[in-house]
């Protein structure tokens, strides 16, 4: 007997060897599974301790399933360090007279970061 569909969420039925794209910007702005989606709170990934808590199902930024990034045991620890260094030798400032606005720029494709104009001053 050979399987003709696949079960997704139990609710719907995709024949075998359908392409399915995950849509990681709906995961990651879903207010369902997020408090504040339009906000920058990087204390929703840390535990009472301030350590890195446990990777929310919702959270997904190397993707997921038989494409997720291979790199990302090595990037997360790597980028831990480069952030943290440059955290720790420098203070960062905007131009004087620009506010900073960290919301993205919204793409067809894409979300993408906002430009800016800092100053990092060695500490």
């Amino acid at each position: 007997m050979t399987l003709k569909y696949i079960l997704l969420a139990g609710k719907y039925k995709i024949e075998k060897g359908t392409p399915v794209a995950i849509n990681v910007w709906a995961l990651h702005n879903d207010p369902e599974a997020w408090d504040n989606v339009d906000q920058f709170i990087p204390e929703r990934y840390l535990d009472d301790n301030g350590k890195m808590g446990p990777k929310p199902k919702n959270w997904l930024p190397f993707s997921a399933g038989k494409r997720v990034c291979l790199g990302e045991f090595v990037a997360k620890p790597e980028l831990h360090l480069l952030f943290a260094g440059l955290l720790q030798r420098y203070t960062w400032e905007p131009e004087p007279g620009t506010e900073l606005d960290v919301k993205p720029i919204m793409t067809f494709f894409a979300s993408k970061p906002t430009e800016h104009k800092l100053i990092a001053r060695k500490r």
